[in-house]
């Protein structure tokens, strides 16, 4: 099954290179020849290319709204933290800018038309920002489908599911979490990327059987959670 790849958002590379960089200008530090704490200050700047690359990295479409949002939250907090640090903003004016924004997402939230979290013909896009978002998955020939939240949270019950052979789910989770159940008949494979956060798999190996069943989790979670039990 052939499934469309992010290939802007690649979390591991950018977050590879922010750490090489740290090293790099610690050892400088240590060797007198840079000063740490005048290019520390510029760290936000991770934070905004990260959240850049994760909102134009995106292919379009619906499915793909929940990580383009987030990734603009994370660049938009990146510029207002790079601000803070060369004294153009102070907390006192970056918490209101902050709390416009959610209220502005908010209201936005509301006004979005609940039906297209519906899975349909086997797949499925359920998006939360700023709300808990809870789903039942009952469809008995699943083949793939997308979670993506940010400032939220996502649910999704498989146990009345069933698949053919093999299936995918991409999952986003920015400043959010995504808790997924499965049957103990399926074999879950954890492919996501974690930056800040964590991707825990809590599944028991099924039985082995002549026609086993694998789900491929696949996706980016920035400071934020996956959770797969049974």
């Amino acid at each position: 099954m052939a499934v469309e790849r992010r290939s802007i958002f690649n979390t591991t590379l950018w977050t590879g290179l922010f750490i090489v960089a740290a090293g790099v200008v610690l050892l400088l530090d240590r060797a007198g020849l840079v000063h740490a704490g005048a290019i520390f200050r510029f760290w936000p700047v991770f934070l905004i290319v990260l959240g850049l690359s994760m909102a134009f990295g995106q292919k379009g479409g619906e499915c793909c709204q929940g990580s383009a949002i987030g990734g603009g939250i994370m660049a938009l907090w990146g510029a207002l933290l790079l601000a803070q640090n060369f004294g153009y903003l102070t907390w006192g004016q970056i918490w209101p800018i902050v709390l416009i924004v959610i209220g502005v997402l908010m209201v936005w939230q509301s006004f979005r038309l609940k039906g297209m979290n519906l899975h349909l013909g086997g797949k499925m896009h359920p998006t939360s920002v700023f709300a808990s978002v809870e789903r039942t998955i009952t469809d008995q020939n699943f083949q793939q489908g997308k979670a993506e939240t940010v400032f939220g949270s996502i649910q999704l019950d498989f146990l009345s599911a069933d698949i053919a052979e093999k299936a995918i789910l991409e999952v986003a989770a920015v400043f959010g979490s995504v808790e997924i159940r499965v049957p103990s008949s399926w074999n879950v494979a954890v492919e996501a990327t974690t930056v800040f956060g964590s991707a825990e798999n809590k599944t028991r190996p099924p039985l082995a059987t002549a026609s086993p069943k694998t789900l491929t989790i696949r996706g980016e979670i920035v400071f934020g959670s996956l959770e797969i039990k049974n």
